[in-house]
């Protein structure tokens, strides 16, 4: 279940972003313990004339500062409702630390924000995850209460 949404300036490398992806999911399932199966992460990038920074176009900021110096990239995480709190911060400090690493960006800019999706109100094919997926959630809930 786990997602992820990176959302970039343009002007990076499809290398970049492919080990962007490739290393996002690889710590997603180190960190989540999430079968890369149920991953799924994508990348939008930003026209630098539709990004604002300092109140002005990231085109026009870009014009005497550099990339890496003025982005901030911003990721929004959907995982599902019973994860223990550290694993959370886990998996922000690994998103932070991969997303610094592959685009070049600074990382004190970067920004995760993590979204807890209630299984009553996530649906997979059709069926709330709570009833889909209620042994493995049950399971899940047990192990946070121990930890």
């Amino acid at each position: 279940m786990p997602k992820a949404h990176f959302n970039v300036l343009q002007g990076h490398s499809r290398e970049q972003i492919k080990r962007l992806i490739r290393e996002t999911s690889d710590a997603m399932l180190r960190v989540l313990q999430a079968p890369k199966d149920r991953h799924e992460i994508w990348v939008t990038e930003i026209d630098p004339e539709l990004w604002g920074i300092e109140g002005e176009t990231a085109a026009d900021v870009l014009r005497t500062r550099p990339l890496a110096e003025i982005e901030m990239p911003f990721v929004e995480m959907a995982l599902m409702e019973g994860r223990p709190k550290e694993q959370h911060h886990a998996i922000i400090a690994e998103v932070s630390e991969i997303t610094a690493r592959t685009l070049g960006c600074t990382k004190d800019r970067i920004r995760v924000h993590i979204v807890n999706a209630n299984p009553d109100n996530w649906g997979i094919g059709g069926i709330p995850a709570s009833v889909r997926r209620a042994d493995e959630l049950l399971a899940r809930a047990k192990s946070s209460q121990v930890a």
